[in-house]
């Protein structure tokens, strides 16, 4: 079981209070600095247990991982959806967060996603979504847009009864997760929009302002920025309104080249 370091402070408790699923595949360039980031957390509640889940990657992407966390597991078949559940069934704490490996977590993140669900109501919530990279003025313009527009379509479906949140720093009850069964290991995309869907028809969802996460837009910038609209749009199209598969059938969203 691995305790977050807390110079300082002695640990509150032995069991995890809060468990951080990470699926990874091929993110030795950025696995580090999100691990990193989840020990610079300032929560005091109890203790924090990180699992890390990778698809087989080739590279050094378990090697520095365990460098962290000493729940570093494997799977040989790739799919984010398959390592979320692989995670969240070996966790023990009853609090799971789901964090992409190219994210950063602001040091009050823990903290500020935990008093999301003193409210007994609450199932799922979504932090708030900040760009990571500094770049030229154009891009800077983008990620407030895209960033902007993910984070307000994210609480305003939520407010309306069908939240909409991208997996990529997402808490949920753990019993809640079991109930509905986790991810779709069938779904290559939208996955995380029908898993947001279904925790919205058993409790309550929302967006926490204050919980920031800053991830990376290279995604985005590697298909470029309107075809990876485009790639979304008429998926999500396929997957919500046609009630079809999506026609990606392999995994961008972990493929780093």
């Amino acid at each position: 079981m691995q305790q977050v370091e807390r110079r300082g402070r002695p640990p509150i408790t032995n069991q995890p209070l809060v468990s951080i699923v990470i699926p990874t595949y091929c993110e030795e360039q950025h696995i580090e600095r999100c691990l990193k980031s989840i020990r610079r957390q300032k929560f005091q509640k109890g203790a924090i247990e990180v699992i890390v889940v990778d698809s087989d990657s080739p590279d050094n992407t378990k090697a520095l991982a365990k460098q962290y966390t000493n729940k570093v597991l494997n799977i040989e078949t790739r799919g984010v959806s398959k390592a979320r559940n692989m995670g969240a069934q070996k966790a023990k704490g009853e609090l799971l967060i789901f964090l992409d490996a190219d994210t950063l977590l602001d040091s009050s993140f823990i903290s500020k996603m935990y008093e999301s669900f003193a409210d007994s109501r609450v199932a799922y919530a979504s932090g708030s979504l900040v760009g990571l990279e500094r770049s030229g003025i154009a891009d800077n313009l983008f990620k407030l847009f895209h960033y902007g527009l993910v984070n307000k379509v994210a609480a305003l479906t939520a407010k309306l009864g069908f939240p909409l949140f991208p997996t990529v720093c997402c808490a949920c009850r753990k019993r809640v997760f079991r109930k509905i069964g986790g991810f779709d290991e069938n779904l290559a995309i939208a996955e995380d929009l029908v898993f947001s869907l279904k925790m919205g028809k058993v409790g309550k969802c929302l967006v926490n302002g204050e919980a920031k996460a800053h991830t990376s837009l290279r995604r985005v910038k590697k298909h470029g920025k309107m075809k990876n609209y485009f790639i979304y749009f008429k998926n999500y199209l396929r997957v919500f309104v046609l009630n079809q598969k999506p026609w990606i059938h392999d995994f961008p969203h972990t493929v780093e080249t």
